[in-house]
């Protein structure tokens, strides 16, 4: 018995080895065809890319002509739309007397919305060019606080010493020279 358990174990190493074998032919053959699949599905992608847009410009050139000209209607409708709006928001501006950048102002999609904006505008610039009333000056009306004999040119101060200077300092006669 112990001679067929031997043979059945040479017989069981010798598969595992085949197997094993196998197995890593397989898997180096899997990761060959994997690198050559993944080139041969890039070349494909790009091809189908291509045919996409080969078929999109088809698609186009053969849209039938109603269709075509239910777009550029479409397209033509909202440009006189907006023409039309911007010839009734210069002439309500004309009308109104706003120039320049003022009139760019004026927003609003009918006449009664573009003239009210007018008069806000017109309002806003009313006020903007009245004078403003200038603040009072509270030095006016006071009395001079003048020292008696003071100095008030710098020439008279070239024709004094500096002891005299000194002694007008401190008199106060230098301060209305001096801004205090």
């Amino acid at each position: 018995m112990s001679e067929e358990t031997t043979t059945e174990t040479a017989l069981v190493e010798e598969t595992i080895e085949t197997v094993e074998t196998e197995v890593t032919q397989v898997a180096e053959d899997s990761l060959d065809s994997w690198k050559k699949n993944a080139r041969k599905w890039e070349k494909l992608a790009k091809a189908d890319a291509e045919a996409a847009a080969r078929w999109r410009e088809l698609e186009a050139s053969q849209k039938p002509i109603q269709e075509r000209l239910a777009e550029e209607l479409a397209t033509m409708k909202a440009e006189a739309a907006a023409a039309k709006s911007e010839v009734l928001r210069l002439q309500i501006a004309s009308a109104k007397g706003i120039t320049g950048d003022a009139a760019k102002l004026l927003r609003g999609s009918t006449q009664e919305e573009l003239e009210a904006e007018a008069d806000v505008i017109l309002s806003l610039i009313a006020t903007s060019n009245t004078p403003k009333t200038p603040l009072p000056d509270v030095s006016q009306g006071k009395p001079t606080s003048q020292v008696a004999g003071a100095i008030t040119d710098v020439a008279q101060l070239d024709r004094m010493t500096p002891q005299e200077i000194m002694k007008a300092k401190a008199d106060g006669r230098l301060d209305q020279l001096l801004g205090k």
